[in-house]
């Protein structure tokens, strides 16, 4: 499955998205969206949590029992999302609008239905041009996991539907730079008895018209006059560090017994490898990341250590707010070195488990190796667990050879 639609396809793994991003020091781009030509511009365009929350849920069905609301405005940040969870009579359903811009030569690269999940994977899609040349998504997926019953892991069932509205930058279709307004719906079904019987209080319809409000043109024509165009994210190598040094590395220092798979890098990549390791219960991807003194002061914004990031379209969390969050352990050696240790199971709720160290010495140059159950990312969960648990990890991780690497 593409990396775009990954949050779609696992909302139930969101609470993890901006902490695994802040730990690799990823930006997920923003989305494409609509040309501002729908209808007229509103009077008043919504600018904070409460106002973009409240453009929402006007655009709701009024029966909706709304439990629960976030967001972000534009008070804020160039992005604007809204989230509630609503009673549907049975249970609580979710929605997420999201309304982003992204930056762009030839919008239409990613629109439509190109880089969802196939049928066989639960997706179905269905694309419109419309009048003005922008293009609205109809999509649904169905999302089963068998869990693990055998290691106290339950499985699972998400529906969800959401509608994609996706367009260029201003009112010329060939105008550089992309807009995205995006609805999403989706409602937990593991305890449902007929979950194919369920009917969401929001058809596909509905969501379509949402997403085609005015009010979220005139929020993205605000970003723009605000915030400037949107620019292209240029990638800071965390380190020189070449890939295939990072991976013979790990390798040499890796328990015996193990089967460790390169996982091929661009061509003159630095800073980042990656390998599959395997124990005999499965493959699971390892990614080993060096960062050097200096790279922090090159990243204009976010922060590693802090789990923070501030990157456009990233929802950052924090790890007191997660009802099942990682076990984590500091400890700072005598020269001053720290290195931090977690592990963080699988769960009802989420598959995904990872475990990670992470060393950080004096002069600010800092390794981090994180394991997951997860042979790639277009991959579902292959095993209970990560296939090194973090204790391995950080004696991997402490190992001089790495703090020769980084000079």
């Amino acid at each position: 499955m593409s990396t775009r639609k990954d949050e779609a396809v696992r909302p139930l793994w969101k609470r993890r998205i901006g902490l695994t991003a802040a730990i690799a020091t990823a930006a997920m781009a923003s989305m494409v969206a609509a040309s501002p030509s729908f209808a007229e511009a509103s009077a008043d365009v919504p600018r904070t949590e409460q106002e973009t929350i409240d453009a929402l849920t006007a655009l709701l069905p009024g029966d909706l029992v709304i439990t629960e609301s976030y967001g972000s405005g534009l008070d804020e940040g160039a992005d604007t999302y809204a989230s509630v969870t609503a009673e549907d009579g049975s249970g609580t359903v979710s929605f997420d609008l999201n309304a982003h811009r992204w930056a762009t030569e030839d919008w239409r690269d990613i629109a439509g239905c190109q880089g969802f999940g196939e049928p066989e994977e639960g997706f179905t899609c269905e694309d419109t041009t419309l009048d003005d040349g922008s293009i609205l998504s109809l999509v649904t997926y169905d999302y089963e996991d068998e869990g693990y019953p055998e290691e106290g892991i339950e499985p699972s069932h998400t529906r969800g539907w959401e509608a994609w509205l996706e367009g260029p930058g201003g009112s010329d279709l060939e105008q550089p730079g992309g807009r995205a307004v995006v609805l999403s719906e989706y409602r937990d079904l593991t305890d449902e008895a007929d979950p194919g019987a369920y009917v969401p209080p929001v058809d596909l319809d509905q969501l379509a018209e949402v997403v085609q409000a005015p009010v979220w043109q005139d929020v993205l024509d605000a970003a723009d006059a605000e915030y400037g165009a949107p620019e292209d994210f240029e990638e800071v190598p965390s380190s020189d560090v070449p890939a295939d040094q990072l991976r013979d590395t790990f390798r040499s220092l890796a328990p015996e017994g193990l089967e460790i798979v390169d996982v091929e890098n661009e061509a003159g990549e630095t800073g980042h490898g990656s390998v599959t390791v395997d124990d005999g219960e499965g493959p699971g991807l390892v990614e080993i990341t060096a960062y050097d003194a200096s790279w922090r002061e090159d990243v204009e914004a976010g922060s590693v250590e802090g789990v923070e990031l501030e990157s456009e379209g990233v929802e950052v969390v924090a790890e007191d707010e997660l009802a099942d969050g990682p076990d984590c352990q500091d400890t700072t050696l005598e020269d001053g070195t720290v290195v931090s240790v977690c592990d963080w199971p699988a769960s009802d709720e989420d598959p995904l488990a990872m475990n990670w160290a992470v060393v950080t010495y004096p002069d600010g140059s800092s390794l981090d190796i994180t394991a997951y159950n997860v042979p790639n990312w277009d991959a579902e969960p292959t095993r209970a667990d990560a296939p090194l648990s973090g204790e391995q990890l950080a004696e991997i991780a402490t190992a001089d050879e790495w703090r020769a690497l980084l000079g």
